[in-house]
């Protein structure tokens, strides 16, 4: 406690020893600290809020803000979004949803959720309908580019006549998101998807509009239009091809000359037919596939008097004769079948071959031809070059006009200075501006110090006179003024001016003066 009130004296002795602007300024220092403090505990105690649902249509704004209001929880409404505290998004989200308050054009097949008796066969129909154009737009909202979506389909009657089936027809309505755009093939995904949805519905049938009234379907499934887009296409893969080789030969060969000092183009050209392609082969040696050997014997006796034959040798009868002859023959046949062997190749080329490429480097400065030949074996090497293909590699040494490049590059330097002067000038202005801010703050202080210390004075003075004329008072004696009236006023002024300036002789003149009178 005792050291609490040292500390307490030395601060309030401080306080006593500061003029009044070093309190004001002090003052002001404290409030200011306070009141940032204040203010930042303000902030972080604030309740944040963060959206819980955003683009909503009205019917769905109304429905939401009577839920919040129900559980009476705080809420705040910006265009077409409503925001709530931050702790508590997550909770309500599912509370909403939970509940049927679904924020979207339409309730899709929760429709159905709610059960309802007496429903005629139109009623469920139309609430089909109701639901699956709710379900098609919430899956097209699903996507990158959509903002908003709606989807209106024509669904027709069910008829046993076959003659008297039509076709069901649909449109979409798309609102896609700032500086967001559909390329034709995300088109033909979104009329896929609807088609795919709806029983009897044609791609044809399906039209496709954005918010700006642009029929982006148009001649979406046209043959010719789509040809010209291919070959656009197969156009930019050439590019694509020709850029990273470029890309790839002119960082080689900067390395060596230098930035800015070698310039290369390379024409690609592509083939993106697809193509089968079947080789059947012979081997030169026939193969062995069958072989077949007969072989045949016969014995032929005749006589006289005796005979013989198949039939009665098997049946083991015998004719005797008194004379007899024979005959044996032999027959041998061997059957061979080759076979010529062969192999079959199929090879499918998928579509993108190089058909030719033709190269071109220029270089800045000269070249003799053993360095043109270095070059362009690196180049043949780096782009795949290929002599039998037809490829063409051309190497050139010409000197590079760089007038252009130079001028560029003096306006650039020239831009940059302009850029540094205004930043200095801008630099100069805000100094000037702080000189001058502290120039006055400094004559105001010191035209205050100078005011304070003339009332001083005045002060002072004013009690001199006061005691001069209680002690010495004024004889009321009649004289004859020795000096006009201008000649006074100036001397009464030299003597306040004098006493102001010097107090200390005057109040030892005065002094002297009372000493003498008593004598």
């Amino acid at each position: 406690m005792d050291k609490l009130k040292e500390l307490l004296g030395k601060i309030k002795e401080k306080w006593t020893s500061f003029n009044l602007t070093k309190k004001v300024l002090v003052l002001s220092l404290i409030t200011l600290f306070f009141t940032g403090i204040i203010l930042s505990a303000v902030y972080l105690t604030k309740e944040k809020y963060e959206v819980l649902f955003s683009n909503l249509q009205p019917q769905d704004s109304q429905a939401i803000v009577e839920k919040l209001k129900e559980q009476k929880v705080s809420y705040k409404i910006q265009g077409n979004s409503i925001l709530v505290p931050k702790s508590k998004v997550d909770e309500l989200r599912l509370t909403v949803l939970e509940n049927g308050y679904l924020p979207s054009d339409g309730q899709g097949w929760s429709l159905f959720d709610q059960s309802k008796f007496g429903v005629t066969d139109t009623e469920a129909k139309i609430m089909y309908q109701r639901a699956l154009q709710d379900e098609l737009a919430r899956t097209i909202e699903s996507f990158d580019e959509v903002e908003k979506a709606r989807v209106h389909l024509v669904l027709p009657d069910d008829t046993v006549f076959a003659r008297d089936t039509s076709k069901a027809r649909a449109s979409v309505t798309l609102k896609l998101k700032y500086n967001k755009t559909l390329s034709q093939d995300k088109v033909k995904a979104i009329v896929a998807l609807v088609s795919g949805s709806v029983k009897d519905l044609p791609k044809e049938n399906v039209e496709v509009i954005d918010s700006n009234m642009n029929l982006l379907s148009e001649n979406l499934f046209d043959d010719t239009l789509n040809g010209t887009s291919s070959a656009l296409k197969q156009r930019d893969i050439e590019r694509q091809f020709e850029n990273q080789l470029e890309k790839d030969v002119l960082s080689m060969l900067e390395t060596v000359f230098g930035k800015d000092k070698v310039t290369v183009k390379i024409n690609a050209d592509m083939d993106f037919d697809s193509k089968s392609i079947t080789t059947i082969s012979y081997d030169k040696d026939a193969i062995i596939r069958s072989q077949h050997k007969i072989k045949e014997s016969s014995n032929d006796s005749s006589g006289a008097g005796a005979g013989s034959s198949p039939i009665d040798n098997n049946m083991s009868n015998t004719l005797a004769n008194g004379s007899s002859q024979s005959s044996n023959t032999q027959r041998e046949e061997e059957l061979t079948n080759y076979e010529v062997g062969q192999t079959e190749e199929k090879i499918i080329k998928a579509p993108g071959e190089v058909k030719r490429l033709s190269v071109s480097v220029i270089i800045d400065g000269s070249l003799n031809d053993a360095e043109k030949q270095t070059i362009k074996n690196i180049v043949a090497a780096a782009t795949g070059y290929d002599e039998a293909r037809g490829d063409r590699i051309n190497i050139e040494a010409l000197a590079f006009n760089n007038e252009a490049k130079e001028k560029a590059q003096k306006d650039l330097e020239e831009i940059q200075k302009q850029l540094e002067q205004k930043e200095k000038i801008k630099q100069y202005s805000y100094i000037g501006a702080a000189g001058l801010a502290l120039l006055f703050g400094l004559i105001a202080f010191i035209r205050s110090r100078r005011r304070k210390k003339q009332e001083k004075e005045l002060e002072q003075q004013h009690h001199l006179d006061v005691v001069i004329s209680d002690v010495l008072p004024k004889p009321q004696v009649e004289y004859q003024p020795l000096l006009n009236e201008e000649e006074e006023m100036d001397l009464e002024k030299e003597i306040k001016n004098y006493a102001s300036k010097k107090p200390e002789q005057v109040v030892e003149v005065i002094k002297t003066w009372l000493a003498e009178d008593e004598r």
